[in-house]
């Protein structure tokens, strides 16, 4: 029976399956159709964060913006937006892009078409009544990585293409503020798209010294309407 990865980490292999991890990710980065990266000749960053969770979360993190004079992305889950009216127009207000992330942050790969249209158009649909339009990028939730299916029914509400990202913080597991930074640093380069998220503590612990980190290696955070010049 082979090892799980669980008994694998625990076998002292974290350096080689880390290793292979990001093999995996690599080659699956440069198959995918989706926008995972901006430029590699300009020192720009994008940091795009999952919109969902506690809105003091998301209220704090946007007072850091605030305060850092920092553009983001922000990818709003259709029931956060929902329980939350007033947070997209805040968000646009500042300064930032607004994109869809779905209604119900669901698996979109495991379930139906006509769930997979519901979810995008829920979102988009709130989108408009809260800000104008359906927002800036699509972000298919539950997987790096859209499938055709997906990116089919984005183009049909307006998204001409799915965001991907080439830097995982893994913010969202809760690892503690040093994770979150080393995470990010560590695999940061021109063009980056990282994924970051609304709803956890250690991202608000990490971001003030993520974004001197950023800085001091000459990178820039921008939001993705810059960063892909759209």
């Amino acid at each position: 029976m082979g090892l799980t990865r669980r008994q694998i980490l625990g076998a002292g292999a974290v350096t080689g399956f880390a290793a292979l991890e990001a093999k995996f990710a690599s080659a699956a980065l440069a198959l995918s159709p989706d926008i995972s990266h901006g430029s590699r000749a300009i020192p720009r960053v994008a940091l795009t964060f999952h919109g969902n969770g506690d809105s003091a979360n998301a209220k704090k993190l946007l007072e850091i913006f605030k305060a850092t004079k920092t553009p983001v992305t922000v990818f709003a889950v259709g029931t956060w937006l929902k329980a939350n009216p007033t947070l997209a127009g805040q968000i646009i207000d500042q300064g930032h892009d607004i994109g869809n992330h779905t209604y119900s942050h669901t698996q979109m790969k495991t379930i139906p078409a006509v769930k997979v249209d519901s979810e995008i158009s829920l979102c988009a649909n709130l989108l408009k009544k809260q800000i104008g339009n359906h927002g800036a990028f699509f972000r298919p939730s539950g997987t790096q990585y859209s499938t055709a299916l997906i990116r089919k029914t984005a183009a049909k509400y307006g998204y001409a293409n799915c965001i991907s990202y080439d830097v995982d913080s893994h913010d969202y597991q809760d690892p503690g503020k040093a994770a979150v930074i080393s995470n990010t640093m560590r695999a940061v380069k021109n063009g980056s798209i990282i994924s970051l998220h609304f709803g956890h503590q250690n991202t608000i612990d990490a971001l003030p010294t993520l974004l001197e980190k950023l800085h001091a290696q000459g990178l820039t955070p921008v939001t993705l309407t810059t960063l892909l010049g759209k």
